[in-house]
């Protein structure tokens, strides 16, 4: 299974396999948003899409290779990754603000230049937090007691916004980009990708899989959104993976608005784990719901009430209210990346296999 380290790479590998390639928008430095189009001619389309937190590749990759792996009459539109600028790496997100790609080796080096070359608005114990041109930038070190430094570093911006709301002001409408610290986890390392982070106007702390029921949007979930009005999908899918559960695996389901939508989607989630499980994957334990916002049916398939959360609905979220049916994978990020590559795939060849049921 491929881990593509650029952007440029990814691309190569979407128009050699795919049947038309569309750009949706352009981000920030210019990089295409793409859509690949393969599959059958049959509506109600499927829609796949990953990477909008670049830390999980692999998903990207089982995206990827779906494009030309999944067997279905049906059209598909797959977006394989949302984050073209965290894809290509944190020394590539810094060049935004420096102008140039700087070489480091380590979490030292990189709070030199952070605070070097940019504006430092908080350093405390082994975070730096910097402003480099027109982007934020943070290094914050992995530390063994923490499972996830994302989560960890997402909690303290917003305890700052609570607490010291001074200090981010001069983040209000721009991306911040964070070091991935997870030198384990093969396809992403310390460095290897860049975890994008967007401060709202209002201050609000958020990231690309977020912003798809509001009014304004950064391009990413805006392209998206536009996509998604134009091919009125039937099943969506968006290819995770935590690094909260070890190696373990967790489907994260929806609920469907009418009866006939449900039983199709429990349906779905019930062969989708049953088929992950047949792999021989290490299923998520019933205590280790990801929040205290899912429910449980079947073992690992927490189903997501996005409501109680407080915060704009992620992908899933939306498509599962506009256009039907909805799967979120979450493959655990310590596991092999192959293995977590055909996890993913896994995920959505089974899920479509029900769904192709439902339309014959």
């Amino acid at each position: 299974m491929r881990i593509y380290w650029t952007y440029d790479e990814l691309l190569e590998r979407v128009t050699e396999t795919a049947d038309d390639v569309l750009t949706l928008g352009n981000t920030v430095d210019g990089s295409p948003i793409v859509v690949a189009q393969c599959g059958g001619e049959k509506d109600p389309a499927i829609f796949i899409t990953a990477g909008s937190h670049a830390t999980e590749h692999a998903g990207v990759s089982a995206a990827v290779e779906l494009i030309d792996q999944l067997e279905t009459d049906h059209k598909v539109y797959v977006v394989p990754t949302r984050d073209p600028v965290g894809l290509n790496g944190y020394a590539y997100a810094l060049s935004l603000g420096l102008g140039d790609e700087p070489e480091f080796d380590s979490f030292e080096e990189v709070e030199e230049i952070l605070r070097n070359e940019g504006e430092v608005l908080f350093e405390e114990d082994d975070m730096v937090l910097s402003l480099i041109g027109d982007y934020g930038y943070a290094s914050s070190r992995p530390n063994k007691d923490r499972k996830c430094p994302q989560n960890f570093f997402y909690h303290r911006l917003q305890r700052l916004h609570q607490e010291q709301p001074e200090i981010l002001q001069p983040l209000l409408g721009r991306r911040l980009y964070m070091t991935p610290g997870q030198s384990r986890v093969e396809g992403t390392g310390d460095f290897g990708r860049a975890y994008t982070i967007i401060i709202s106007l209002e201050g609000e702390i958020l990231h690309i899989n977020r912003f798809h029921d509001t009014t304004w949007s950064p391009v990413e979930p805006r392209v998206t959104r536009q996509l998604l009005a134009e091919i009125n999908p039937g099943i969506s899918f968006d290819i995770h993976e935590s690094q909260l559960m070890g190696d373990h695996y967790w489907l994260s389901a929806r609920n469907q608005p009418d009866p006939e939508s449900e039983e199709w989607e429990q349906k779905a989630a019930r062969a989708t784990i049953q088929a992950i499980a047949d792999s021989g994957a290490v299923l998520a334990e019933d205590d280790e719901a990801p929040s205290q916002w899912f429910t449980r049916s079947e073992k690992a398939v927490f189903w997501l009430d996005a409501t109680q959360r407080g915060e704009g609905l992620n992908l899933m979220d939306f498509c599962s209210r506009e256009y039907g049916m909805a799967f979120g994978t979450e493959m655990g990020m310590y596991g092999t990346f192959e293995g977590r590559v055909k996890l993913g795939m896994l995920t959505v060849q089974t899920a479509v296999s029900v769904f192709e049921e439902r339309w014959r």
